[in-house]
Order: C-alpha cells, then sequence, then structure tokens
C-alpha cells in the first residue's frame, strides 16, 4: 500500500495544457440555471457541471462516487451505504450537512433537521447532469445554502423509452433498477422509475436495503409546462457503531451495535412555468414531504416524524439594452416544518417542534458593457421557531453583489461578495446548553474570486474565498459536561484556493485534475487559532478516460485527502489522521442498446477510516470508522 502526495509534479501534469490538438471538440459545460429557471445572465461564482457524458464515463453507480475527487469537495461515508454520507464544501466539518444544499429539478432535499439529504433518491440513470455552486447561495436558495448548493438536474426523454439495469458487487451488493417514459399526446408525456438495492456492507451489523418509486406526469404547451411527481422510498439500515483501536486492529468488519433504523418518505411535487409575452416568465413549486422513521439507538427504542411543506413561486424578466440583456428574478419561499421524535428511555431527549421560515428574495444582472456584467441581490428572512411550548420569531437579510468580466472570447473572470445565513434547525433546538431557548442564526460574509479559461478542447478554473462566520452552528460533544449540546461557537475563518483542468489529449485521450487547499480556523474563544476538526488543508484528484477500442472506454482516477484533526477534537490533544490516496478504475462497453460497467474503488485495498472522532470516554481518545478495501461492482443495462 502506498500514498500518492500532491507533488509539483502531479499539480503541474493536471494543470498545464498539453500539446497534443483534439480530433473530437471538447464540450463546455452547459450554463448554471438559478432555482430551475433559466437565466442567459446567472451570477458569476465559481461553479462546475458534470453532465451525462461525464457521469457515464466515470462508471459511477451513486452520486457520491460521482462527486468524490471533485474539487472542494470532501466527502464522509461513515455508514458506507452511500446514502446517508456527508458532502463537505468550503471547509466545513460535523456540520457539513446542514452547510450544503442539495436540490432536485430547484426542489430541496435537505431536511430542516440534523438529517441530511437522501443522497440516493435519484437513480444516476436519471441524472442529466449535477451543477455544483461553491461558495455562499444565500441570497438565491436560502437557508442551508453556506458552503455551497449541488443542484442535480434530471433527464426528460422526448420520446418512448424503457431501460432496465442489474447491478452486483461486492459485500453482497444486489441492485435492480428501470424506468420507461411514454408520449402520451396532447402534450402530456409520463415518466416513471424505480429501484431496489440491497447489501450487506463491509462492516458487521451494516445491512442496508433501500426501496425507490418514482412517477412523473408531465404537460407541456407552447408556453410552458406542468408537472406533478410522486415518489415513495422505504429505507432500512443497520447501525455498526465505532470501534477503538484495539477493535479494529483485530477486526476491521467487526460491530459492537445492535442499532438500527427504518424511515419510509413519501413526496408530492407540483411545479410549473409558464411565459407572459416575451419577457415575463413564472414559476411555482409545491411540495409535501412525510418522513416517518422508527429504531434502536444509545439502548433506546425511539420514533420520529418529519413533515416538511415548501411553496416557491417566481417571476423573471427581461429586457435588452445597448450593452445586452438585462434579467430581474423575484421570489418568495415559504417553508412549514414538523417535527417529532419520542425516545422511549431518554424522554428528556423527546422532541415536539416546528419551524416556519418566510423569504422574499431577488437579484437583478445588469450588462455595463458587452462584456461586463453586474449581478445585485437581496433577501430578507423571517424564522418562526416552537419548541415544547416556547416560541421565538428572528428576522435576517442578506446580500450579494457580484461582477462579471468576459475579457477575452476564452477567458472569464468575477469578484462576489454575499451575506450568508443558517437558521439553527428544528431538533438543533432540542437539545440545547442550560439557560439557552433557543440558538442564535449563523450568520457571516463571503468573499471569492475567479478566473475560467476554455476553449474547444480543454478548460481551465481557478479561484480564491473567505468566508467569515459569526455563532456558527454545531453540535459540540464536550457540552454538558460530556453528554453533548448544540452550540453557538465564537468566530470562524475558511479560505482557501481551488485549481481545476480538463483537456482532451487526442480523440480517444483526456485528462483532468483538481488541487484545492482548505484553511479552516477557530478565530476566537478557548481553541483559537486551531483548525477546523476534521477538514483535510489539502486534497487533489487526478482522472483519465481512454478509448480503448470502439465501444470500449476506460477510466483511472486516484483521489488525496491530506491529514486532518480528529472530528470533536477542538482542542487538538490528538495527532491528526494521515492522509491517503484511493485508486479507482473502470471500464465501460456500449453496443446499441446494452451497456456494461466494471468499476472497482479503492483498487489497491488501501486501509482507511472513513470517519474519526475524538472522545474523551473511548479507550485511546479514538472512535473509528473503518472505511471498505477494494469494492467491485458490475452492472449490466439495456435500452428500449
Amino acid at each position: 500500500m502506498f500514498d500518492l502526495k500532491p507533488s509539483r509534479t502531479m499539480l503541474a501534469l493536471a494543470l498545464i495544457p498539453g500539446a497534443a490538438a483534439a480530433l473530437e471538440p471538447y464540450q463546455a459545460p452547459p450554463m448554471v440555471i438559478t432555482r430551475a429557471t433559466a437565466l442567459e445572465r446567472p451570477a458569476p461564482a465559481s461553479t462546475r457541471v458534470i453532465d451525462r457524458d461525464e457521469i457515464e464515463r466515470s462508471a459511477a453507480s451513486s452520486l457520491i462516487e460521482v462527486l468524490n475527487g471533485k474539487a472542494g469537495i470532501q466527502i464522509r461515508d461513515t455508514l458506507g451505504d452511500g446514502n446517508h454520507a456527508s458532502i463537505s464544501l468550503r471547509g466545513f466539518g460535523d456540520n457539513a450537512v446542514n452547510n450544503v444544499l442539495v436540490m432536485v429539478d430547484g426542489r430541496r432535499l435537505n431536511n430542516p433537521s440534523l438529517s441530511g439529504p437522501d443522497l440516493n433518491s435519484v437513480p444516476l440513470a436519471n441524472i442529466e447532469r449535477i451543477e455544483i455552486l461553491r461558495g455562499a447561495g444565500t441570497v438565491l436558495y436560502g437557508d442551508q445554502a453556506v458552503g455551497g448548493v449541488i443542484n442535480i438536474i434530471t433527464r426528460r426523454p422526448t420520446g418512448n423509452e424503457a431501460y432496465v439495469e442489474t447491478t452486483q458487487g461486492s459485500h453482497d451488493l444486489e441492485a435492480y433498477r428501470g424506468h420507461v417514459s411514454q408520449e402520451l399526446g396532447g402534450g402530456f408525456s409520463a415518466f416513471a422509475s424505480g429501484e431496489t438495492r440491497n447489501a450487506d456492507n463491509y462492516r458487521d451489523h451494516n445491512n442496508a436495503s433501500y426501496r425507490d418509486v418514482f412517477g412523473r406526469l408531465r404537460y407541456e404547451h407552447a408556453n410552458g409546462w406542468l408537472l406533478y411527481e410522486y415518489q415513495n422510498v422505504d429505507d432500512e439500515l443497520l447501525y455498526p457503531r465505532s470501534l477503538t483501536i484495539v477493535q479494529r486492529r483485530a477486526d476491521r468488519k467487526a460491530s459492537t451495535s445492535n442499532e438500527w433504523n427504518n424511515s419510509k418518505t413519501d413526496v408530492h411535487r407540483v411545479a410549473g412555468e409558464q411565459a407572459f409575452g416575451r419577457h415575463w416568465t413564472g414559476n411555482l413549486d409545491y411540495t409535501i414531504r412525510d418522513s416517518d422513521g422508527n429504531g434502536l439507538i444509545s439502548g433506546s427504542p425511539f420514533t420520529e416524524g418529519t413533515r416538511v411543506e415548501t411553496i416557491s413561486p417566481r417571476i423573471t424578466a427581461n429586457w435588452d439594452s445597448a450593452a445586452g440583456r438585462s434579467e430581474w428574478l423575484l421570489g418568495f419561499d415559504h417553508l412549514r416544518a414538523d417535527y417529532q421524535a419520542a425516545y422511549r428511555l431518554y424522554p428528556s431527549l423527546s422532541s415536539l417542534a416546528e419551524q416556519t421560515q418566510r423569504d422574499w428574495y431577488t437579484q437583478l444582472s445588469q450588462p455595463l458593457t458587452d462584456r461586463v456584467t453586474l449581478s445585485l441581490g437581496y433577501r430578507i428572512s423571517e424564522a418562526v421557531d416552537q419548541h415544547n411550548g416556547r416560541k421565538r420569531s428572528d428576522n435576517e437579510d442578506s446580500s450579494s453583489i457580484a461582477l462579471g468580466w468576459q475579457v477575452t472570447e476564452q477567458t472569464q473572470v468575477f469578484v462576489k461578495r454575499e451575506e450568508v445565513l443558517r437558521w439553527a434547525n428544528v431538533n438543533e433546538n432540542a437539545l440545547v446548553e442550560p439557560g439557552i431557548e433557543f440558538l442564535k442564526p449563523q450568520t457571516g460574509e463571503s468573499w471569492e474570486a475567479g478566473a475560467t479559461w476554455q476553449d474547444d478542447i480543454q478548460l481551465y478554473q481557478a479561484s480564491l474565498y473567505r468566508i467569515n462566520l459569526e455563532d456558527e452552528l454545531l453540535y459540540a460533544p464536550y457540552a454538558l459536561g460530556g453528554w453533548g449540546a448544540n452550540v453557538n461557537l465564537d468566530r470562524t475563518r475558511r479560505e482557501g484556493l481551488l485549481l481545476e483542468a480538463e483537456r482532451e489529449l487526442s480523440d480517444r485521450l483526456r485528462v483532468g485534475g483538481q488541487y484545492s487547499f482548505t484553511d479552516s480556523e477557530l478565530r476566537a474563544g478557548a481553541n483559537k487559532g486551531n483548525e477546523v476538526p476534521w477538514v483535510s488543508r489539502h486534497s487533489a484528484a487526478l482522472h483519465l478516460d481512454y478509448q480503448i477500442m470502439t465501444n470500449l472506454h476506460g477510466y483511472v482516477e486516484a483521489i488525496y485527502t491530506g491529514p486532518r484533526y480528529l472530528a470533536s477534537d477542538d482542542g487538538q490533544v490528538m495527532p491528526k489522521e494521515g492522509g491517503y490516496t484511493l485508486f479507482n478504475a473502470a471500464v465501460r462497453y456500449e453496443y446499441q442498446g446494452l451497456n456494461a460497467k466494471l468499476r472497482i474503488n479503492n483498487l489497491t485495498g488501501k486501509r482507511y477510516d472513513s470517519y474519526a472522532t475524538y472522545s474523551s470516554w473511548q479507550a485511546g481518545n479514538r472512535a473509528l470508522y473503518p472505511a471498505p478495501e477494494e469494492v467491485v461492482q458490475l452492472s449490466v443495462g439495456y435500452r428500449f
């Protein structure tokens, strides 16, 4: 086993243009949309778009496999099922799940609670592209869009189609999925998909069973569209818990747990768009999501339920001037969340809470010249919290200003400032320190600047950022005498650098890479000057896609994660966890309607921990979650 550190040579190979000319043009990524409303001039930002072609080249079978190794992203998959993973952008550690907003076609997947979004609820075969907004997105996207936004855009087949696929793999993985689309005539179309997946996973007592059914009825006419969607998800998982160093040395797969969780979720969504003449467009999105679960944790049976209702109308306008097209967006977000939890052995942890958020937001994109565009945005947000008979109402506002400059046909630069906001969610306020009724909202200021250079065969991006936060929200296991509580931290700062590149070296060979530097720091309090735990200062990745022969493609990637302090070790009393490099490889074959892909993750069998936390109660003060070694997956699908 060996590690590959991000040396100067590796970075040079990833980021310096090669000399060979490509025979097939590089496909520039599609324009990032704003709140599911296509804009010709969205606010400039550091973005990354993963299109359908890139998803297929990776031979990935989950969203986490696609996102892993992308610039600025660090992933924590503690449970090993790929669904309950946490995505970090802009240097967030244990609280990353509530500081990165995940959306599907503009619909929020995040819960207003500590449970993260269901990352497997959209099968990869249904995804057209993935848009990654790195950095502040509070003004347009609202709560939780502090470190960034990941927006998944689903495919909309234009004809009749059916697809079936099966995946078999390590740890008794067995998955079946498929979809069908049908044009019904008169502007109506129907789409349905389903997936069932069962696996024992790497650890003992870590079995997972996942089922997902989705349906969409869509109506399109000359001036817009209307749709209704329904989704049902059944997610069952056994929790393996952490190991001590001694236990891990004896058996990495062992479990000392009898904990488990079963959840069921129903989602209803109505959405539409209507054009009012040439210059005005209206959009409406209404969603109800009901989740109910039960299980066993810390020796106590529990039940919980969450109901989230959102409505988001918005209107856009555009007009032309001598300098170009101006665009204006005005929207309203209403979110109501009801949460209840009951713990049989720990009644003090039981909770009955409500949260309502009402936000108005607007953005104006105004060309100053034919090459320079000014973007201005503003959001006013109100949150009303009720918890076990207590009530609190608060208001916060956020603004943004950005300037984009098309320097040449190939070169773009931008600079952006935005105020960020995150409200404490419904079950964060359920566990606080004595004397605190409600946690303060997390606020801050984000600055970033970047440059992009691209032509028909290559793309290069660089960006710098800084985020200063006040009252950052975090679960602190050292609070309440070691029992743990949710707290507001003192001042924190995150700043960093992103470099990334893509290039076609020939008509058969494509290479790319990225390097990310992240400096995250506690700027006040007892731990002033210390790094934010479980955030790597350095991360890097290289990938290569090669057409071996007609219809046969190979894909190789190396992903480096640098050393980092144990989660919860704010005082840095323990040494850092060592860095590591993972190698993944895949081959993909396509012939007419048939496709097959073989992917091996962690090709060299590297032994590392997917998560490690500091625990004063644990022997050795380390609670470890060993990650899988080699993982092999074979998928075969057919399109009718």
